[in-house]
């Protein structure tokens, strides 16, 4: 009886080696997720338990620090003017700086569809502004429903 037990044991032991070493190539590290996640941030604008507004932010300077010169942000936007960035309700700057910059032409170097947060229902914008010091407090405003701020 005591060497079928260590027998099952030596050989659970030896299944159980084995299949680490062949799970290990399954789960590969991806370094541009991780560098994103690590620079993307999310906010919410809320007013009476109801979401107005939601933005998601990616600072792709420190993600691509050969194409940007100037803050550059990768914004989604969910609210209920159609996705606008900016319109009659909504607002956007940094550092109490409006943007010099904005378009919802993203270039291909940037994968943003395979970026964490990355919801098909947003709009997403590339974001420009003026040179200013850090950190960068990005203020996501509503002139009715209050603000999100986040900061990089």
């Amino acid at each position: 009886m005591k060497k079928l037990f260590f027998a099952l044991i030596i050989l659970a032991a030896l299944f159980n080696g084995c299949a680490l070493k062949s799970i290990k190539p399954i789960f590969k590290q991806d370094t541009l997720y991780e560098k994103t996640l690590k620079y993307t941030q999310r906010g919410q604008i809320v007013n009476s338990l109801e979401t107005k507004a939601l933005i998601d932010a990616v600072y792709l300077n420190p993600l691509y620090p050969k194409k940007f010169k100037n803050p550059t942000f990768l914004i989604g936007i969910y609210n209920g003017f159609n996705n606008a960035l900016e319109n009659e309700e909504f607002s956007l700057t940094l550092n109490n700086k409006k943007p010099i910059k904005v378009t919802t032409k993203i270039p291909n170097f940037i994968p943003y569809k395979f970026y964490p947060f990355y919801n098909s229902w947003m709009t997403y914008y590339l974001v420009e502004f003026n040179k200013t010091k850090q950190p960068y407090v990005l203020i996501y405003k509503s002139k009715d429903w209050g603000e999100t701020k986040l900061i990089f």
